[in-house]
């Protein structure tokens, strides 16, 4: 692909350290969409994707990926335990090609996905920021605002999400304690939303 000038990732709500992101990739004609981080570090970015995921499969295969910048913490449950449907997308094209972003994100960015490396547990690899975008077509008067303060129970959401992954790897029962110590936070602190978020989790785990 070729070179673009560099973008400056504040603008587009990616900043220093792991920016918390709905990952959207594509293999054929099948879109994919899930929670991941994107590290931000020392003017490096890059990002850490877990072996067995569509997501890991994609990456290694094609070498792209669009990190979506959401604030609905239903997407990212959505998105943990389930496909999300084609009406979710939008497809926009880059460097010849078209690939599937979120039509609800705040904001998208179009990354390369260069020196990748394989160890026995995940993939790592440093990405290149190629395009960029900030949806101006929002909807400023719907429940989900460009502009919103610091929740605790928001950050519950995704720290549940964290735990149900590896709860689905492990099996590890420890992780169902901390989705249930996250699930206390949201029930004090969160809004609708998060608090919907979290009782689809706790439907995705059977609890």
């Amino acid at each position: 692909m070729t070179e673009s000038a560099p973008l400056n990732l504040d603008e587009y709500g990616i900043y220093d350290g792991i920016s918390e992101t709905i990952v959207t990739t594509i293999q054929g004609w099948f879109p994919n969409a899930a929670p991941i981080g994107i590290i931000r570090k020392d003017d490096r970015i890059y990002v850490r994707l877990f072996k067995g995921s569509t997501t890991y499969f994609n990456v290694h295969s094609e070498g792209v990926l669009v990190a979506n910048v959401v604030n609905d913490p239903v997407i990212f449950v959505r998105s943990t335990f389930s496909n999300l449907k084609e009406s979710d997308f939008n497809y926009v094209s880059v460097a010849g090609h078209k690939f599937p972003v979120l039509k609800d994100a705040l904001s998208w960015v179009f990354f390369e996905c260069n020196n990748i490396k394989i160890t026995n547990e995940a993939l790592f690899s440093e990405l290149n920021p190629l395009h960029g975008n900030v949806n101006l077509n929002l909807n400023l008067n719907s429940d989900i605002n460009l502009l919103h303060a610091p929740n605790r129970g928001f950050n519950a959401v995704l720290e549940a999400a964290v735990h149900a992954t590896r709860y689905k790897l492990t099996n590890d029962e420890k992780y169902l304690k901390l989705i249930h110590a996250c699930s206390v936070i949201i029930a004090k602190c969160g809004g609708k939303r998060e608090k919907i978020a979290i009782d689809m989790l706790n439907d995705y785990l059977g609890e």
